[in-house]
């Protein structure tokens, strides 16, 4: 684990919406209060050049939940919106200064040390997979097998960033074949 990253995905799956330079956007977790006007985030394209990055501050926003809708400053008309299409929007971290409890940004979660209640360690959470009720996270195993733990209370015991770990409840049929080894060589 390393230091917190310069900026942090909010948004993605940009794309035009209407003629007036209005774009559609997915944010990603965090609070839905980070999307006022005057907050300045960093587009990026998914595919294609980075220099093709630029700044752009939200003028106004609108909508709920999974999608929504804003306008820039920078964007006056769908022609300057259709160059957003299929980019990211990134921002400072503490953009979203106030996450509720047991709320983490990815960049906490990945690497962190995947144990179980009696502390064998399991691997090393690799990815976090947003599939919408909730988020799952993929674990690789020392010998790079991968298997999910889906991010609910009823598996996910605790999550402790100052140990850099994180405390899974273990079910039969979670870990794979091989995973399955490390759980049966701690009850020897």
């Amino acid at each position: 684990m390393g230091t917190a990253p310069e900026r942090v995905l909010i948004a993605e799956r940009l794309r035009a919406h209407g003629i007036r330079g209005e774009v559609r956007l997915v944010p990603l977790g965090g609070s839905p209060r980070r999307f006022q006007p005057g907050l300045v985030v960093l587009w990026r394209p998914f595919k294609g050049p980075a220099e093709a990055a630029r700044e752009l501050t939200f003028a106004r926003v609108r909508g709920a939940g999974d999608t929504l809708y804003a306008t820039f400053d920078e964007v006056s008309d769908r022609t300057e919106a259709e160059t957003l299409n299929g980019g990211g929007l990134w921002a400072p971290p503490e953009a979203d200064a106030d996450l509720p409890p047991d709320t983490y940004y990815h960049h906490q979660l990945l690497g962190l040390e995947v144990v179980d209640e009696g502390g064998t360690s399991l691997g090393r959470l690799t990815a976090v997979l947003e599939t919408g009720p909730h988020d799952v996270y993929e674990v690789t195993t020392p010998d790079k097998q991968r298997f999910l733990v889906p991010a609910v209370q009823a598996f996910v015991v605790r999550v402790e960033l100052d140990t850099n770990r994180l405390v899974i409840h273990l079910v039969p049929g979670l870990l794979p074949d091989s995973a399955d080894n490390i759980a049966d060589d701690r009850s020897d």
